[in-house]
């Protein structure tokens, strides 16, 4: 994962595949080629990260910008906004439901913040499909 600035992480669990994860992989990779950033940011398929509701989620390192509710059509904004001017997207960012405000960081988010993973650590974080990782 180091070779890249950036990695977008997409969650492809069952609940965000049957909401076009698999499309939304695939057009992000498209614009990242488009806009010739492909030696600076990798799409990576990942395992579930355990929020379906607010799925699909992409996830975005190093800054741990989580994305929710994502559509294949933001993947352009995405793309343009975030990876190539370094702007996060404000309205695909997680909303608080008692506070009503954005939530850039999954670090800070009450669903997560709970939560201390062993077994499942790197879910999330790598392609369950790449025996590599």
């Amino acid at each position: 994962m180091a070779q890249y600035k950036m990695h977008l992480l997409v969650c492809g669990g069952t609940g965000c595949r049957a909401s076009q994860s698999e499309l939304i992989v695939e057009n992000l990779k498209s614009e990242i080629k488009n806009l010739g950033l492909e030696n600076d940011a990798q799409v990576v398929t990942t395992g579930c990260f355990g929020f379906c509701e607010k799925g699909p989620i992409v996830k975005i390192i190093p800054d741990n910008t989580f994305y929710t509710q994502v559509k294949p059509e933001d993947c352009a904004e995405i793309v343009t906004e975030h990876v190539l001017k370094g702007r996060k997207v404000n309205r695909l960012l997680y909303e608080d439901p008692e506070t009503l405000k954005h939530i850039e960081d999954s670090k800070h988010m009450g669903f997560y913040q709970k939560q201390l993973r062993i077994a499942l650590r790197n879910c999330g974080f790598i392609d369950p499909e790449n025996i590599d990782e």
